[in-house]
């Protein structure tokens, strides 16, 4: 067989069928993750070379359905029809076989070849049924496999089916089984396929699907129509028609048809699957009645994030100090090449403190990333968004939204910025973008470790800190109730989640979803934070000052600092920071800091005369700070909750812009509002501490 023959495959289905587990086992590390254009949905691809066919898969967004309620649907729905895929292959639970095969009903009206995948046979085995897959197979007119997703061998069995298929030219001669609407709606679609067919740009649509959609009042289908030479005599019908089929069913077109398509999938499951045995409980089940429950729901939910982050620093403190000990000593490697001078500095100053300060911590995100995936593979964290939905629902968010909220804290704003792609509502995404940029973050811990240190005794430092985590909660969650009730307006998207089995996850699959979020924090972060730290570097060694004689190097370091460009900036701001007890050098840290929050730290150090500062060593920095009658408890609390509220560093800001859909608009509200937010905030704490005279004194 030649090894030319190539097919391209879409893999479609509910989310938490599976389908990614299988996606992995079907192409393994070859693939390549990315964004469809225009949009922040997550494109993956991958290629399989098999049996002389070399084979394309995308994994397309986990949808219900291919309506245009979310961006998931649009994206997975318009791959199919402008992608025209040579096989779709849908992944369906097969313990939850009715909801999920709602999909294959409007999977089959897209006129392409369609292959069902019928996972987690083994779950429906424990409850005491099997499906007949010849059966379902001759049922619906497509080819039908039973598989365990989790185990290897199930990618073999997917492929061979497939390829078979494709040898035979199966999939060219299926005569798929559609939904029947009943004569009353197929009557109305027939009114609107005759004028459809009066329009030849439309021919590139499915007829079938098409017409349902249009009944369907689908903003999609409606704008694809909008060209039309016959858009208005369409519009006109299909408000006819939905006014017929509202009058004859005492339903809108809508309901009636979901009723017939739900009914097509009922009678489908009460065919091919039957009860074998009735004597194994239900694990799932039983576990959710303490999972789900109304009062240890919240407790329990608690607790496995406690375990995700507790799990998350033990096991990465070993690879981080690896790491910090390799880049420190990489940095006195090429110290000891270079000469001294510019081309030192950049490199070991800029360069590898840029690169290294980021993946520095790149181990912490590896091991959250795997902790997080073990829990939603093995079903749980569906169950945790049940939980928080009632809560975050009072704010404006959704139950999704406690998850990137949760990611962000002890963690980063990155990661925490692209989970919130997850949400389907464009709204709740933006909505919980701006509630995560004001989480406290693993960077501002050494900020808030050096203040608290500094200036509060030790029996209540632990006390502070998690007053600043509790006040990070209130803040993020006002801020959403805010922007629910004014710019995004609305209530949160309705909140319908499929609570998958609970089964165990394999390690390939986990580690392949660790690498493929690492990877991506790699790209969009660690670039960033490189080309900031040049930056950062060249604001604070140009212009050079003039050398003065007689002056130690502490001395000349603080001249070069206010001759410095950022230096001379600092000044510049002085005047705004003076009213929330800051000065010009406090200013140009909280400048700096937009690189990353550990260098609010050194840039003090640098501003102190100390020279380069560990962020994880900070305590001479602390002793110099609490010396310096410039500052006060009060200036330490004020500094901290600018830095609590202000804009994220600037890796963070370029995934918002980036998730946002690079919108200039919602960039201009984080930026802006944030940091009209923090200086306000601390200009209410710094002048009502300063009137009552409390924390003032040294």
């Amino acid at each position: 067989m030649s090894s030319n023959k190539k097919i391209t495959v879409a893999l479609a289905g509910n989310p938490n069928c599976g389908k990614s587990t299988i996606f992995n086992n079907l192409t393994g590390s070859n693939q390549h993750v990315g964004n469809y254009p225009g949009v922040t949905v997550e494109k993956k691809e991958g290629v399989k070379n098999y049996k002389g066919y070399k084979i394309s898969f995308v994994d397309l967004p986990g949808t219900y359905s291919l309506s245009a309620y979310s961006e998931d649907e649009v994206v997975a729905r318009d791959f199919i029809i402008n992608g025209r895929p040579d096989v779709v292959i849908d992944v369906v639970d097969a313990s939850n076989m009715d909801r999920n095969l709602y999909l294959f009903t409007q999977l089959a009206e897209l006129d392409v070849p369609v292959m069902i995948v019928l996972n987690m046979a083994d779950i429906l085995k424990s409850k005491g049924y099997k499906a007949d897959d010849v059966r379902m197979s001759s049922l619906l007119g497509v080819p039908v496999i039973s598989t365990i997703g989790t185990k290897k061998s199930s990618a073999g069995h997917i492929l061979d089916m497939l390829t078979q298929n494709c040898e035979n030219g199966s999939f060219n001669k299926q005569k798929i089984a559609r939904v029947d609407y009943g004569s009353d709606i197929k009557e109305e679609t027939e009114k609107l396929a005759a004028l459809i067919a009066k329009d030849e740009s439309l021919s590139k649509f499915p007829l079938k699907w098409l017409c349902i959609k249009l009944l369907d009042d689908d903003a999609s289908a409606l704008e694809k129509i909008s060209a039309s030479k016959n858009a208005d005599a369409l519009l006109v019908q299909i408000q006819k028609s939905r006014r017929h089929i509202q009058e004859h069913f005492n339903e809108t077109a809508e309901t009636k048809i979901a009723e017939y398509r739900y009914g097509f999938t009922k009678s489908v499951v009460e065919t091919v699957v039957k009860e074998e045995q009735n004597n194994k409980k239900d694990i799932t089940a039983l576990i959710d009645k303490f999972v789900l429950n109304r009062i240890l729901g919240l407790p329990i939910f608690a607790a496995v994030m406690y375990l995700i982050f507790k799990f998350t620093f033990a096991a990465s403190e070993p690879v981080v100090k690896i790491f910090e000990s390799f880049f420190n000593r990489f940095g006195g490697f090429v110290a000891a090449s270079v000469p001294a001078g510019p081309l030192q500095s950049l490199l070991v100053d800029g360069i590898i403190g840029g690169v290294g300060g980021v993946l520095g911590f790149f181990p912490l995100v590896l091991f959250m990333f795997f902790a997080i995936a073990f829990f939603e593979d093995t079903g749980y964290m569906a169950r945790a968004a049940f939980v928080m939905d009632g809560i975050m629902s009072r704010f404006g968010l959704h139950g999704k939204s406690f998850l990137p909220m949760m990611i962000s804290t002890n963690g980063c704003a990155v990661p925490g910025f692209m989970a919130a792609r997850t949400l389907d509502s464009k709204r709740d995404r933006f909505i919980t973008m701006f509630a995560v940029s004001f989480m406290i973050c693993g960077a501002k811990l050494p900020v808030f470790s050096l203040f608290i240190g500094a200036f509060f005794a030790e029996s209540q430092q632990a006390n502070i800190m998690f007053v600043f985590y509790i006040l990070s909660v209130i803040i993020a969650l006002a801020v959403a109730k805010v922007l629910s009730k004014t710019v995004l307006k609305g209530e949160p998207a309705h909140f319908v989640m499929e609570l998958p089995p609970y089964h165990m996850p394999t390690l390939k699959g986990l580690l392949l979803k660790m690498w493929e979020r690492g990877w991506l924090y790699i790209k969009k972060a660690g670039t960033i934070i490189v080309l900031i730290s040049i930056l950062i570097w060249a604001g604070f060694t140009y212009p050079k000052s003039p050398e003065n004689a007689g002056i130690s190097e502490e001395e000349a370091a603080a001249v070069q600092m206010e001759r410095s460009f950022l230096g001379r900036f600092g000044q510049i701001l002085e005047p705004a920071v003076k009213p929330i007890g800051m000065d010009g050098k406090r200013a140009i840290a909280l400048v700096a800091g937009l690189a990353a929050k550990e260098v609010v730290v050194s840039t003090l150090g640098t501003i102190y005369s100390l020279g380069e500062v560990d962020p994880e060593e900070a305590e001479p920095l602390k002793e110099k700070i609490s010396a310096d009658p410039e500052w006060s408890p009060l200036k330490a609390f004020t500094f901290l909750i600018f830095c609590l509220i202000y804009i994220p560093c600037i890796a963070a800001v370029a995934v918002f812009f980036k998730e946002s859909g690079s919108s200039y608009k919602w960039l201009t509200l984080l930026v802006a509002g944030n940091t009209i937010m923090a200086w306000a905030a601390a200009f209410i704490v710094f002048q009502l501490g300063t009137l009552l005279k409390i924390g003032t004194g040294g």
